[in-house]
């Protein structure tokens, strides 16, 4: 009895996951250029396999765009983490001058 409810946030973790995310989104980011180096398609598959070389390409493709996403992601939620971090250190702080 008496003792207040409080949520309290770690923000040295929060920027410190913020900076895991970075990394997820620079490693993918990383595999994309990889990717992007493939040049195989229908014309190098040769004339008997230009259908399958063409699948490929565009399943490539496909994988580049998820990669592309989820990157972007990655990225977006490490701004957000590190933006709620920031807010929450100004919000205690505000709150800790009103108390003075």
């Amino acid at each position: 009895m008496g003792q207040l409810d409080a949520a309290r946030v770690d923000v040295a973790v929060l920027r410190d996951v913020a900076r895991g995310y970075d990394a997820v989104a620079e490693a993918v980011t990383g595999a994309r250029s990889h990717l992007a180096g493939l040049t195989f398609d229908g014309a190098v598959a040769g004339r008997s396999h230009s259908a399958r070389g063409d699948a490929l390409r565009r399943a490539i493709d496909g994988i580049d765009a998820t990669m592309r996403r989820w990157a972007e992601t990655a990225a977006e939620t490490a701004t957000a983490l590190r933006t709620s971090a920031d807010d929450y250190v100004r919000t205690d702080d505000d709150a800790a001058r009103r108390l003075v």
